[in-house]
């Protein structure tokens, strides 16, 4: 379904662009980069499975799907490294990546190797704070993670083996 629906956006974006007089070929490009919330609904997925692996003990899934939380973090910010406030004002996202990355990601990832469950409770619930704390400063404070109550993934074994 999700390759039907990514077809189907390009193929409409070609489509419009290809009706449009010729332009600036990099906006040609941007217009057909995903948007920042489709990256996020990546990291949502890494971040959520990271939650469940973690709890089940099996660190190394936890650890794979930190990083590919990191990852698809650093994905979001290079689609758009700047957002437009409401006020006119320009966002700039790396901090805030960065942020995230000393504060969040290095304090869970010090959690993991320590294979202590209780300590990455407490970061992984911090990190959400700096999650939240970013989409408050992009002005999307309804944008409020939480502690996930299922897996994203019904497909991988979040339990070691």
């Amino acid at each position: 379904m999700r390759i039907i629906i990514v077809a189907t956006s390009i193929f409409l974006t070609s489509a419009t662009l290809a009706a449009e007089p010729a332009s600036d070929p990099i906006e040609q490009l941007r217009a057909l980069l995903p948007s920042q919330s489709h990256a996020m609904m990546d990291v949502e997925y890494n971040f959520t499975n990271l939650w469940f692996a973690a709890r089940a003990s099996n660190w190394p899934l936890a650890t794979f799907y930190l990083n590919e939380s990191r990852s698809h973090v650093q994905w979001t910010v290079r689609l758009r490294p700047v957002r437009k406030l409401a006020s006119g004002a320009d966002l700039d996202l790396k901090p805030l990546q960065d942020s995230f990355e000393r504060a969040g990601v290095d304090a869970i990832r010090a959690t993991l190797e320590k294979k202590d469950k209780k300590a990455f409770e407490s970061a992984y619930r911090n990190a959400l704070g700096l999650c939240h704390a970013c989409h408050i400063a992009a002005e999307k404070p309804f944008l409020h993670p939480d502690i996930p109550k299922q897996p994203a993934s019904r497909l991988i074994q979040m339990e070691p083996h």
